[in-house]
């Protein structure tokens, strides 16, 4: 019994020590992966990112197991059509591949588990090892996934200016981000709507549709959409009010709204100057003011010193010549 025991510390011992020296490090976001209420055939794509802490390039492969075996493919990063099951990451590198989970059609409603997993290469490895026990590290993130027969609309949208400053002639330009919390792929519209905010008078009321060379947001994703414009050549300078609206067919599913102001180019330059004078005063335009007078005084004060010196050296008697001492010259 002692003798099993003893033998047992020392196999254990010596994978171990194995262990640390043939079995190469491995990074991964485990952040685990839940996507409640997806339909039959609903796909939502994840991005499964990879860390490679070593001082050489290194390959990876890619898989999943569990319930949601077989509802993965893998690709990279803008290669939508052409799936992988390995990625070569550089060292001490990210990577970040792209995952597509598809339920299956058929699959019947209720929740399912599984893991998205990154394995080291064991033929790499092997072909580096100098030992017969070789060891691949596998890190893996977990998935849960709730299938569903009912459509859910859910879309979240956020709208970003570009600047709440606009100068006459330039454009206005608004960033929208999408966020789909539902389980079917959306290509929503997009409303605009811009009054002037002194009369209320509206000076633009337009559809932009979402553009056709646009993927959809799929379940679960995060979209940032080509900026929206609108030219503010010809209009008033002024505040202005803007509606923005997400449109899902024709139903209003999102609403935000800003205000901006529109301004000439000599306003502009106004205004930077207003706030430099504000920033040499700590904030304060008075002081501000009061210091940038005194430097012009005292620049003006210096300048005249100086003129009234360099005067008095040309006329002084030193700096004149007489016939007499030119002909002694």
């Amino acid at each position: 019994m002692k003798k099993r025991i003893i033998l047992s510390i020392f196999l254990a011992t010596l994978f171990c020590f194995a262990l640390r020296n043939e079995a190469l490090a491995i990074g991964m976001i485990t952040e685990p992966i839940v996507l409640e209420n997806m339909l039959r055939g609903g796909e939502s794509t994840q991005i499964v990112t990879v860390f490679n802490p070593e001082s050489s390039e290194a390959t990876y492969l890619l898989g999943t197991e569990g319930q949601i075996k077989g509802w993965v493919q893998f690709f990279e990063k803008g290669k939508p059509d052409s799936p992988v099951v390995k990625v070569m990451v550089p060292p001490k590198s990210y990577y970040d591949a792209v995952a597509k989970i598809k339920v299956p059609q058929g699959t019947p409603n209720g929740a399912y588990t599984g893991e998205i997993f990154v394995k080291q290469n064991p033929s790499e490895q092997a072909k580096n090892s100098e030992s017969a026990v070789v060891v691949a590290q596998m890190v893996s993130r977990e998935v849960e996934i709730t299938v569903t027969d009912k459509e859910i609309i859910k879309l979240g949208t956020t709208v970003i200016p570009e600047s709440y400053d606009v100068k006459i002639g330039e454009p206005l330009k608004i960033k929208v981000i999408y966020e789909n919390f539902g389980n079917i792929a959306l290509k929503p519209n997009f409303q605009l709507k811009i009054l002037n905010a002194a009369d209320e008078k509206t000076v633009l009321n337009a559809i932009y549709p979402y553009p056709d060379n646009e993927p959809a947001v799929g379940p679960g994703e995060r979209k940032i959409m080509p900026a929206y414009e609108w030219l503010t050549a010809g209009q008033l300078s002024g505040k202005y009010l803007v509606e923005a609206v997400s449109l899902v067919g024709s139903e209003k599913v999102n609403r935000n709204n800003f205000r901006f102001n529109l301004s000439s180019a000599s306003v502009q330059n106004g205004k930077i100057l207003g706030t430099f004078v504000s920033m040499i005063g700590g904030g304060n335009a008075k002081a501000g003011w009061a210091v940038v007078t005194g430097i012009i005084i005292l620049a003006a004060i210096l300048s005249g010193y100086f003129i009234f010196k360099k005067k008095r050296n040309i006329s002084s008697p030193r700096g004149i010549f007489t016939t007499q001492d030119k002909m002694n010259f």
